[in-house]
């Protein structure tokens, strides 16, 4: 006994409304362009409307942003994606979560990347590599004050020369770091 289906109109195939976080780190409907997020994850609210479903069905779509930072996560990313899954779970409603990225976000702090010096194995063949990263004491004083932060050091002496000896590399962004691991990882299952 098939049962009569309803086809829906041409131009009334779906609704969606994308959901992203406000200024509070809260899921709410957003209205902008496309390529104006600012995470590399996005998420909508979507209705769709099938011969089973006339009247609509709704479903939460989440995927990364592969136009920004590659889609990699950091916690941003981590929270919208718990924050979309959340509202899913919440609502009964199923979740597609399309995956195109590169991982973990994990970054360089570019406001010292300039300020870095290589002590060679052999400065004559960097090909065999290098012993460690390091400052100058002109360049750590510029960029800590002297009261470090953003880099852990170790004052030595090498070549006839004091030098900060690079142990940590802690950044002035939050969100390029091992942090990103934990939200990534949860995704991952």
């Amino acid at each position: 006994n098939e049962s009569k289906l309803t086809t829906p109109s041409a131009d009334k195939v779906l609704l969606a409304k994308e959901l992203g976080l406000d200024k509070n780190n809260n899921l709410q409907e957003v209205n902008r362009h496309p390529g104006e997020n600012k995470i590399g994850m996005v998420a909508w609210s979507i209705t769709l409307f099938t011969p089973q479903y006339p009247n609509g069905r709704d479903i939460i779509v989440i995927g990364n942003d592969i136009t920004h930072q590659i889609g990699s996560f950091g916690p941003k990313e981590d929270l919208l994606f718990q924050l979309a899954s959340q509202l899913s779970r919440e609502k009964g409603l199923p979740r597609i979560y399309i995956s195109a990225n590169s991982g973990a976000r994990i970054g360089l702090a570019e406001e010292l990347k300039h300020l870095f010096r290589v002590a060679w194995v052999d400065a004559q063949s960097p090909d065999k590599g290098f012993r460690y990263l390091y400052l100058t004491p002109a360049d750590y004083m510029k960029i800590t004050g002297g009261k470090g932060g953003i880099v852990v050091t170790e004052l030595i002496e090498d070549e006839g020369e004091p030098r900060y000896k690079i142990t940590d590399i802690i950044g002035k962004r939050d969100g390029i770091g091992v942090e990103n691991l934990k939200g990534s990882g949860m995704i991952a299952g």
